[in-house]
């Protein structure tokens, strides 16, 4: 019985200390062109007012701020014309869009020859 706990309490510290899996890192959070000039971190309501502007943004678009993200790519390519961009890169270059009608007229307008699909 002793030597179960012991197994146990080793599995466990053994568990714990590799800090448990971590999510890939975001790619896929909108971020605006030129918040930093917009809006300071010396302004007291900075967040706020970021988050205001995200809400009332997102919602012209038909997007549900709440989540931040919408499968329907017109929706993508509004809220890109109002500032805001994915670390990852242009909506219609990311993997799941790539191949829809309204991508492949945005990238043929848009995007580098060479470009390739990012995401997971």
């Amino acid at each position: 019985m002793k030597i179960l706990f012991f197994i146990f309490g080793l599995l466990t510290i053994n568990a714990c200390s590799f800090g448990g899996f971590q999510p890939p890192p975001p790619h896929d959070h909108w971020q605006l062109h030129n918040e930093k000039a917009l809006f300071p971190n010396s302004d007291p309501d900075v967040l706020t007012k970021y988050l205001a502007r995200r809400k009332k943004d997102m919602k012209d678009c038909g997007m549900d701020f709440v989540s931040g993200e919408s499968d329907n790519e017109e929706v993508n390519l509004c809220l890109e014309s109002k500032g805001w961009y994915l670390k990852g890169g242009p909506i219609c270059e990311e993997r799941t869009m790539w191949n829809r009608p309204i991508c492949i007229q945005w990238r043929k307008k848009h995007s580098k020859l060479d470009a390739k699909p990012w995401g997971l």
